[in-house]
Parts: structure tokens; C-alpha cells; sequence
């Protein structure tokens, strides 16, 4: 089977905790490797990928190891970590491959994203469309760089330049928000614990496939309804973000788009499975008496059940012909 593959490489960060990577490698298992993209300002969303540079062969080998040096500007620190990755694993998941609804075929991951967040976390995921899959996290150590990997204009001290950068990353409500609550050292790390949970539509027809779940950890993808094999016993993240189409009860497609409230979600999940016990996240919908629909969403187990009221709802008409 094949060894080498069509892909690139790509970098993260979470939002509202910029960070720079001064120096990255992914070296490939015999000889040879591939930079990580540098020296730019990431605070785009945790898993979700940036630059794009196209070099090197079209096909190449996958990486085995990763080497990153990389500014957390929120805490003044520089970090730095090598790591073997699990060249089996990822090998494993690029011959596999996987099918696409937006594209209605079979096709491939086409980056490897390398994300850095504070406290030194590192992530690495496979992306392609339709789908990001987490394959690998470590902690990088922290270490005493030289800033003039990250500034060498005397015109601006330390201090002030992290300053102003972070100020020009941010919008007002996210500077409140750091400043509020500082930085949430081993945050990214509680992102990638999994829960035996599935969805549940009740009320009116459920959809067949939910079109996007982003979960906490960086990793997104489709789910069949109900779960197909592959997910029916796989325990998986907490989610972020859940988009499906839904027949509203005139015949009319809408489209969803959940946006959860991330501490009570975290919050409902570590009440209600934090044993393991098989949760419930219902979308459910109620027609009153006065014609009146009314949507909640909640999590639940054998016992007890928890409104998640902070979820913000976003839904509006689409096409039949383009419904799917």
C-alpha cells in the first residue's frame, strides 16, 4: 500500500491566547522533512489551520517526528519540545482514507496541522474535508529563547510590543475576557477527554446525517443519524458546535447551527457522565397547543437530565433542491 501522500503543512492556536511558532519541523521516517509554517500571529481557533505553503514534492512520506520551538504571548514564555509521533496510526489513517458527503466521494486528509497553545500544549491533527481527526498530544518545556526570534527593533521593549500585540490580536470582548480570567494553564488537555454520548432528535423527523459536529479538542466531522457503526460505541469529545437540517413542521427545510456555552456544557457532561455513564445530548422540539414551536436542548442520562438555556441558536430557511 502506499507510503506517500499528497499533503502540507499547516499551525494553530486557540482564540484569545496568541501565540507564534518560531521554528517547526515534521522529519519524515528515513530521511528528509517539511517546515511548519512560522513566525505569524495565531489565535484563529484551536485545530483549525492557517497558512498554507506549498512546497516540496506533491507526494511525500508522513511524518514520524516533530520537532517545534514556539511564543506564548499571553504568559511571556517561550516553549520547546521534540516528540515522535505515531507514524502507524497516522499511516493507518491516510491509507484508509474516508468518504465525504460535501463532495459525495471517497477522499484524503490534505494537512497535517500542528497547534501550540499555553502552558506549552502541543496537538497535532489530520484535516481534510468533511473532516479533522486528533492524532497526537504532548507538552512541550519550557525554556529561555532569544526575543530576537520574535522582535528585534529596539524601538519596542518586551513588554510593549507583547502588549500591543496581544491588543491587536483581540477584539475588545476577548481582552476583557483574558483579563478576566487570566490563562487557563491545562485547559487544552481537559478539551480532549471523551464520553460515551449520542445524539437525539425528538419531536419532529430527525435528520439522517448531522452535517458538522466541531468539538472543544479541535476535531470536527459529520455523524450519520442514528450513529453508524464506526461511532456507536466510540466515546467522543464534548462538542463546540452541531449543524444539521431539520423539516420545520410546514414542510420547509431549516438549517441549525448550535453554538454551546462552553462552561455549562462542560459543566452538564462532568454531572451527568463524569463515571461513564451513556448520555443523551436531545434537540428537541415541541409543538404547543397554539401552534406555538419551541426548541431545547439537553443532556441526559438513565436519571437525570440537564437544560443546556446558554446554547445559542442560529437557524434559517434554505432551498429543498440544496437541502442536503
Amino acid at each position: 500500500m502506499a507510503t506517500k501522500f499528497d499533503w502540507l503543512a499547516t499551525e494553530s492556536a486557540p482564540k484569545i491566547y496568541p501565540m507564534v511558532i518560531i521554528q517547526g519541523y515534521l522529519f519524515f521516517p528515513e530521511e528528509g522533512r517539511l517546515y511548519v509554517p512560522n513566525k505569524k500571529t495565531l489565535h484563529h481557533g484551536w485545530g483549525e489551520g492557517v497558512s498554507i505553503h506549498l512546497v516540496g514534492d506533491d507526494t511525500k512520506p508522513l511524518p514520524e517526528r516533530l520537532e517545534i520551538t514556539f511564543f506564548s504571548y499571553t504568559e511571556n514564555q517561550f516553549y520547546r519540545g521534540t516528540f515522535d509521533l505515531p507514524y502507524d496510526k497516522i499511516l493507518t489513517l491516510f491509507q484508509a482514507g474516508y468518504y465525504s458527503p460535501k463532495i459525495s466521494r471517497n477522499t484524503n486528509y490534505s494537512e497535517v496541522v500542528v497547534g501550540v497553545a499555553p502552558g506549552g500544549h502541543v496537538s497535532v491533527w489530520l484535516h481534510g474535508i468533511d473532516k479533522t481527526t486528533e492524532v497526537f498530544s504532548a507538552q512541550a518545556k519550557k525554556i529561555d529563547g532569544d526575543w530576537s526570534d520574535i522582535n528585534n527593533n529596539p524601538k519596542y521593549p518586551r513588554e510593549e510590543y507583547i502588549r500591543l500585540n496581544i491588543e491587536e490580536s483581540l477584539k475588545p470582548e476577548e481582552l476583557k475576557t483574558l483579563k478576566q480570567n487570566g490563562v487557563p494553564i491545562g485547559l487544552w488537555e481537559t478539551y480532549r477527554k471523551r464520553y460515551d454520548w449520542q445524539p437525539e432528535f425528538t419531536g419532529l423527523e430527525a435528520p439522517d446525517r448531522i452535517k458538522r459536529v466541531i468539538y472543544f479538542n479541535g476535531e470536527d466531522e459529520y455523524l450519520y443519524y442514528p450513529l453508524d457503526a464506526e461511532h456507536v460505541n466510540k466515546p467522543l469529545p464534548i462538542p463546540q458546535e452541531m449543524h444539521f437540517n431539520w423539516e420545520w413542521p410546514k414542510g420547509r427545510p431549516l438549517v441549525f447551527k448550535l453554538f454551546f456555552d462552553e462552561a455549562e456544557i462542560f459543566d452538564a457532561f462532568n454531572k451527568l457522565g463524569s463515571h461513564g455513564e451513556p448520555l443523551k445530548l436531545e434537540m428537541r422540539m415541541v409543538v404547543t397547543e397554539k401552534k406555538e414551536t419551541l426548541f431545547s436542548v439537553l443532556l441526559k442520562n438513565e436519571k437525570d437530565e440537564i437544560f443546556l438555556k446558554k446554547t445559542d441558536l442560529k437557524n434559517y430557511g434554505i432551498p429543498k433542491k440544496v437541502a442536503n
